[in-house]
């Protein structure tokens, strides 16, 4: 409990990390409000609107009279993952960095306001961040962000925290959509990339839901000649 954020937000963490865990399973019971308030030292306001917004995000149920319980959520299969890109490239045996190069908060345009079902105009946090492999450019990653899902984004510091972590600090992925495609590079990412105006591009787009809502959209442009895509997948994955 001993970090800057609000402290439903630390509530809901301290949830969800114990979702994720284990210690709570699908279908287990919670403890109550009361529990909660005395093993947590915050107040009931606050211990109510972190079970509302986890309620609403789809993680848990909540029973009048009978408490609350971590909701049923679909199995992630394995023909989609979600690694960090730090990860992925000290398994490579290479030093990571990496640099924010935008992180604001816009009006969406009519593509990503569709996309992240938020409408165009709405107000969303825009982040854009240049990962490196021993110095070379790798991966440029854009995000669109719902508000509402996460008002600190722009507080933190990703370059020592990424977004891929504290996204899932606030709640796991429920769901995942992903796009790859191959394309010629805009001017930002032939720019930020330094790709040479021949030189094709590995676009992925991602969108995630918590519960029934998405909440994040985000593209992960990278030199098409460095980089490729994996599936791997069980037959059983596919009667899902």
């Amino acid at each position: 409990m001993n970090d800057p954020a609000p402290l439903y937000v630390k509530v809901k963490r301290h949830i969800t990390d114990a979702i994720s865990d284990g210690k709570y399973l699908p279908g287990a019971k919670l403890p109550s409000e009361s529990a909660l308030v005395e093993a947590l030292d915050v107040s009931r306001m606050t211990v109510n609107r972190a079970l509302r917004e986890l309620t609403r995000d789809g993680l848990i149920t909540r029973l009048q009279g009978v408490g609350s319980f971590v909701s049923n959520a679909r199995p992630m299969t394995s023909l989609v993952e979600l690694r960090d890109i730090r990860d992925f490239v000290l398994e490579l045996g290479a030093d990571y960095s990496c640099k924010v190069l935008v992180a604001e908060r816009r009006q969406a345009n009519r593509r990503v306001g569709e996309l992240l079902e938020v409408g165009k105009g709405a107000q969303v946090l825009h982040v854009a961040i240049l990962h490196y492999s021993d110095g070379v450019p790798m991966q440029l990653e854009r995000r669109f962000v719902r508000e509402d899902f996460s008002p600190d984004l722009l507080k933190q510091d990703l370059e020592a925290t990424s977004t891929f972590r504290y996204f899932q600090s606030i709640a796991p992925v429920s769901e995942l959509e992903q796009v790859v495609e191959a394309c010629t590079p805009d001017a930002q990412e032939r720019r930020w990339l330094k790709l040479e105006a021949n030189c094709p591009l590995l676009r992925i787009r991602r969108r995630t839901w918590v519960g029934s809502r998405i909440v994040t959209l985000g593209y992960f442009s990278h030199p098409g000649d460095q980089f490729r895509v994996t599936v791997r997948l069980c037959p059983g994955d596919l009667s899902r």
